[in-house]
């Protein structure tokens, strides 16, 4: 995010135009195993089909949901959203302080989307959690309300490094591929969830970092995705496949992927970057190496 900070994002939608639910979908479906890393590294399958009942909400079509897969994958798609649940679920059990007050514990999903998260918040945390979420792409905040139980409450913010809520109002709060595309304003954004996190909670933000390089070079799409930067004047490096054969070459690294005013970058962070400069706010308490999607990695970690 760059550029005017009240920036939001305009994109192109399908809003009137849903797919069922996923309980339908898989009905007629033979193989409905889904892979994931769990917190340990360890690569976990599950039956998707056994739990996909008790969504029975509508699905967005792909341009509703950032592009990602197809009608086809769309199952899958709602997979990964149940493997990020199961994982901050398990990160809650293990690094979130009791809190004394009696009430469900509050969640903010920080760039929200159309909810692939937060859908499973709501179906499978049920009473025990009080969703949120924000994204600045009105697209996506309006499909949520249209679309998906009025218990999960969403609005639009921008790229200005606030949020509307007192000091320590939430429990936990996440984020999925989000500081992958934030530039300047990572720190302010840090410090604004540090604020409305209250003492004890917990913080799960998804990064690409040492593992994620290391694991790429093998990963043609996602290397010509990158090459894009080639484009654009001003980038550190040349996007090549040898590039991934050595380490990171800064602690912080920036691909400008466009000239547009948002989503024009792709950031990545070494793991030392981040204990010396997440850990000025946060007390980081693990990087679960590419367990988000196999992919990007969850950083855990409470406010100091």
């Amino acid at each position: 995010m760059t550029g005017n900070p009240l920036l939001i994002h305009e994109k192109a939608t399908d809003i009137g135009n849903v797919l069922p639910s996923v309980a339908e979908l898989v009905q007629d479906r033979e193989e409905t195993l889904q892979a994931y890393r769990n917190l340990d590294g360890e690569i976990q399958q599950f039956d998707y089909r056994q739990v996909a009942a008790q969504d029975t909400y509508a699905m967005p079509m792909p341009v509703d949901r950032e592009g990602y897969g197809t009608v086809a994958s769309t199952p899958n798609f709602w997979a990964t959203g149940h493997c990020d649940w199961m994982n901050v679920n398990e990160a809650i059990g293990r690094y979130l302080k009791v809190s004394k007050a009696s009430r469900p514990l509050r969640l903010l999903d920080f760039g929200c989307a159309s909810c692939r998260f937060l859908r499973h918040v709501a179906v499978f945390g049920g009473e025990n959690f009080d969703p949120w979420g924000c994204d600045f792409a009105v697209e996506n905040v309006n499909w949520n309300k249209r679309h998906l139980p009025p218990s999960i409450k969403t609005f639009l913010n921008n790229a200005n490094p606030h949020l509307p809520f007192p000091d320590g109002y939430f429990d936990v709060i996440t984020a999925f591929s989000v500081f992958t595309h934030i530039d300047h304003f990572e720190d302010a954004w840090l410090l604004e969830l540090r604020r409305i996190t209250r003492p004890g909670g917990l913080l799960y933000l998804t990064v690409q970092n040492d593992s994620m390089w290391a694991n790429s070079s093998s990963d043609e799409g996602y290397i010509n995705h990158l090459s894009r930067a080639n484009k654009i004047e001003g980038n550190p490096i040349h996007v090549t496949p040898e590039i991934f054969d050595a380490p990171m070459p800064q602690d912080r690294l920036v691909f400008r992927m466009s000239k547009s005013s948002v989503y024009n970058c792709n950031v990545w962070h070494q793991d030392e970057y981040l204990q010396n400069n997440w850990g000025r706010y946060f007390k980081i308490h693990a990087i679960a190496n590419q367990g988000h999607n196999n992919r990007q990695s969850p950083v855990m970690m409470s406010p100091r």
